[in-house]
């Protein structure tokens, strides 16, 4: 057999569009996401058999998704779109964007004073950087069931239902250490002293 090349060749289509308002655009009958600094802007859509890369007018990546094969369908990054939020939040109740969040996320931040508005929108920008934002709306809502809704507690939750469990496995003492007896506590002693109780 023939060696293959050294250098590979790739297979990919190459059109040019132009996002809506949002920043999305349509590609094959489906929505894919940029970044919202590319709304109204025209960007290069490179799709291969497997994933979608919107590129720039200069040809640099901006974003790239799986791509979607059926009919009429969305893939959207959010963390874009997050990280530009928690630089202005107060504005971030009268998008578009907003209304597509999960209830859970709609409810907490519209409760978020200004400042830790701008602290949790940058956690949940990073959650869904490295999970999706259906996992961040399930982290949001088991730290809210558990009556705490500071951004470490939210934090913390995330971290814990993001690592694997540790397998400690089981305690196997050597024969050498001593069996104890059973020790219980009589507190009779003390209704003596007190004779039966204080007033």
């Amino acid at each position: 057999m023939n060696a293959l090349p050294k250098v590979p060749f790739e297979v990919y289509r190459l059109e040019l569009a132009k996002a809506d308002n949002y920043g999305k655009v349509k590609f094959d009958n489906h929505i894919y996401s940029s970044t919202p600094n590319m709304a109204q802007k025209q960007l290069w859509i490179r799709a291969g058999a497997h994933e979608v890369i919107l590129m720039d007018q200069n040809y640099n990546e901006i974003i790239r998704h799986q791509r979607l094969y059926g009919e009429k369908k969305e893939s959207m990054k959010w963390s874009p779109y997050l990280e530009l939020m928690a630089k202005r939040p107060t504005a971030l109740k009268y998008t578009g964007f907003f209304k597509e969040l999960p209830t859970t996320l709609q409810d907490y931040l519209s409760k978020c004073e200004y400042e830790q508005k701008k602290v949790v929108l940058k956690l949940l920008a990073k959650m869904v950087k490295e999970k999706d934002l259906n996992f961040a709306a399930v982290v949001f809502e088991e730290t809210i069931l558990k009556g705490v809704n500071d951004p470490d507690s939210i934090w913390a939750t995330y971290i814990r239902l993001n690592s694997s469990p540790i397998d400690v496995g089981e305690l196997i003492l050597p024969d050498k250490i001593p069996e104890l007896n059973k020790y219980s506590i009589d507190t009779s002693v003390y209704d003596t002293l007190l004779k039966g109780g204080c007033s």
